[in-house]
């Protein structure tokens, strides 16, 4: 089996990709260099005299120039349509070579080609034979020309070697590109594609070497998902603001009668667009409401066409395309509508106000964030920053004796650590089929490899985001060359009285309180953007009073600097160790306060028999290879560059640097989504989440100071 990932062009140089597609690569240069020769890359081909030799149709078949099939693949009718027909030819052509070989790729092409123009052609002599349509008589007169035909067929036979949902993406596109040309245009070339486009669509998964698996009863009983259908039918609506478009401006006389829209009603039509596009929103999101209101407005139309469409019939006015296409159309919108109307339950915002915390979107309370703070404790996990899901920005969502903590940017759910319960994979499973069910966008953020390993399994993607630095306290030593930065931090403490002390923040003297609050606030001050939320806490969630912090002061009490400890609990209900979270350091202070507080912290816990030491993972931020699940693509260089851009403001890589004097081992954090086309959604909602108080200049600003 192939690959299951093409490498980034930013990696791939121009001869490597050539190397892979050779025979896309041979069919372009050929088809430019005919073009070249025969002056048809300036000059219109069907200018030509001898274009009637070259082109391919029914004429052509009947009079027996059978040459036609493949002299007739080399060329474009028109000069600017070389850059369509190339287009058509080299994306799904090269996808399909790179993932299925040349010779699998070279078969299907000219064997799909041929079956599309030669079947194409038949086709349309026999219905201009047999019925006196006149579409049918006027095409089966038409010659044609280019290769698109074996192309969008290569492209429904690797679909079927693709996964899951870009499978189904494919398809959909092609499928919905051809239908509506044909349906609008019907010209000789959308026949020929519809032949080749629904053979590739059957015999494409036993060219693959996948053997359908669904029976002739499965396939007229699709087992559809309640995502699956609001994608269908908002997917519908969204077809259908197109196809208004389309409607208005082409001009043509197609398969359902003349078709042409009226200059004056321009109006009407970007009404209709924008109706569309609304209620296509609204039921990608579950709504009611708008399931209701498309239910209406569709039977409304629907009702409005099949009156007209009478009237056609009876003759009391002219035929019209458009009034056939739109009943198609309504009755396969309101087919969707009612047989996926149990898709359609989710409340509004005014309704979230009165669901409870088994919904995803539901509003949070502080009962539910006592419900899951119980729950860690009780459960434990095996995420160490766990402890992070307990604060206060979060919401929780809850399922038996679980819970999953998460917030919400853009229409994106995001899922934060590993859920909590007795079995939290299952538990994953379920958050993300509720987080679908409410109309968003499910992912996991900031996970470990087990839930990774698990999203992969599921068809999901995994992506490295960041990397955990990890003490284990029993073996912790300071001791040899290596610590010689932590020695050199407890003596220079020493000789300049500088010590420190663990508390409870709630607990601190009124005038350690004050400096705390000082210094973090300069250190905001100093960066120019408001302090970093989502996983990476403050003052405000060290006032927990399960959370310690370890103050360095000297003899003067002056505070030097802070870090906050969260708690790791086990699964039989004890905390197994502490996790890092706040640092601050007083500018101009003791030089080697940080790596005071936290040895110091570490050598403390050890002694009070604690397992383990984490310091957190700093996001963006890379420091040993990583786990077997990384996918290292384009996705990294992406993440690398937004950390580059943040570097100079929050100082991520400065950061795991300094995690390294502590001789940390590391495990890598993880962002899964459902595929590579959820990421920048995704990423601009985990971006939104951790910087929710940015304005947009500051975000402008960040962007120019890089």
């Amino acid at each position: 089996m192939p690959s299951s990932r093409c490498p980034s062009v930013s990696v791939v140089n121009v001869q490597t990709v050539v190397r892979r597609v050779p025979f896309t690569a041979s069919v372009v240069v050929l088809i430019l260099v005919l073009g070249v020769a025969t002056g048809t890359l300036w000059s219109p081909l069907e200018d030509k005299s001898w274009y009637p030799d070259v082109a391919f149709g029914p004429p052509a078949l009947l009079d027996g120039r059978w040459w036609t099939v493949v002299t007739g693949s080399l060329y474009a009718l028109k000069p600017l349509q070389y850059v369509a027909i190339l287009t058509f030819f080299v994306l799904p052509v090269s996808l399909c070579e790179w993932r299925l070989g040349t010779r699998r790729t070279a078969a299907v092409v000219v064997v799909f080609q041929a079956i599309g123009v030669i079947g194409g052609g038949y086709l349309m002599v026999a219905l201009s034979s047999w019925t006196d349509w006149g579409w049918a008589q006027r095409t089966a007169q038409d010659l044609d020309v280019g290769f698109s035909a074996g192309a969008l067929a290569a492209a429904m036979v690797v679909s079927a070697d693709l996964r899951r949902p870009w499978r189904g993406r494919v398809r959909l596109g092609v499928l919905g590109y051809v239908l509506t040309s044909l349906t609008f245009l019907g010209y000789l070339y959308d026949v020929e594609h519809l032949v080749a486009v629904l053979l590739g669509l059957w015999v494409g998964p036993w060219i693959v070497g996948r053997r359908p698996s669904r029976t002739v009863a499965e396939w007229l009983r699709p087992g559809f998902t309640r995502r699956d259908l609001r994608m269908l039918t908002g997917g519908s609506f969204l077809w259908g603001a197109i196809i208004a478009v389309i409607g208005q401006v082409a001009d043509r006389d197609g398969p359902f009668g003349p078709i042409g829209g009226d200059p004056e009603s321009w109006w009407w039509v970007l009404a209709v667009v924008a109706v569309d596009l609304l209620i296509a929103w609204g039921l990608v999101r579950g709504r009611r409401t708008w399931w209701t209101l498309a239910l209406v407005l569709t039977s409304i139309s629907w009702l409005l066409g099949a009156a007209t469409a009478a009237v056609i019939v009876s003759g009391g006015t002219s035929n019209s395309g458009l009034v056939w296409i739109s009943v198609l159309f309504d009755t396969a919108q309101l087919a969707a509508l009612v047989l996926g109307r149990s898709a359609f339950r989710n409340p509004g915002r005014r309704g979230l106000r009165r669901v409870g915390a088994d919904r995803v979107g539901a509003l949070p309370t502080d009962a539910d964030r006592e419900r899951a703070r119980e729950l860690l404790q009780r459960h434990g996990s095996s995420n160490r920053l766990a402890w992070m899901t307990t604060w206060p920005e979060n919401r929780w969502w809850f399922t038996d004796d679980a819970v999953v903590a998460y917030q919400q940017s853009m229409g994106v759910t995001i899922g934060l650590c590993d859920p909590v319960g007795p079995d939290p994979l299952h538990v994953a499973e379920r958050f993300i089929g509720a987080a679908r069910d409410a109309g968003t966008l499910p992912c996991l953020f900031s996970c470990s490899s087990t839930v990774a390993r698990w999203a992969q399994e599921q068809g999901w993607i995994a992506v490295q985001v960041a990397e955990e630095a990890i003490v284990d306290l029993p073996e912790l030593e300071f001791v040899g060359k290596k610590w010689q930065d932590v020695r050199s931090a407890f003596n220079q403490a020493g000789k300049h009285d500088v010590e420190t002390r663990m508390m409870r923040l709630a607990d601190a003297p009124r005038g350690i309180r004050t400096q705390l609050r000082a210094i973090s606030d300069e250190w905001v001050r100093d960066k120019g953007l408001p302090e970093m939320g989502f996983t990476l806490g403050g003052l405000e969630e060290a006032e927990d009073p399960d959370v310690w912090i370890n103050v360095a002061v000297d003899a003067d009490m002056t505070v030097h600097g802070v870090t906050s400890w969260m708690p790791i609990p086990g699964p039989d209900g004890q905390v197994r160790g502490w996790t890092l979270d706040l640092m601050r350091r007083l500018p101009g202070g003791f030089r080697y306060t940080m790596e005071l507080l936290i040895a110091s912290a570490c050598r403390e816990f050890k002694e009070q028999g604690y397992e383990v030491v984490s310091l957190s993972g700093a996001p963006l931020a890379h420091a040993g290879a990583g786990d077997s699940v990384v996918d290292r693509s384009v996705i990294d260089d992406v993440l690398t560059r937004a950390g580059d851009v943040l570097e100079p403001y929050y100082g991520f890589q400065s950061l795991q640097a300094f995690k390294a004097k502590f001789q940390p081992r590391y495990e890598p954090l993880f962002l899964v989504v459902a595929d590579e086309a959820a990421l920048p959604r995704v990423g601009i909602a985990v971006g939104r989440a951790y910087l929710a108080d940015a304005t947009l200049g500051q975000l402008l600003a960040l962007t120019r100071g890089h």
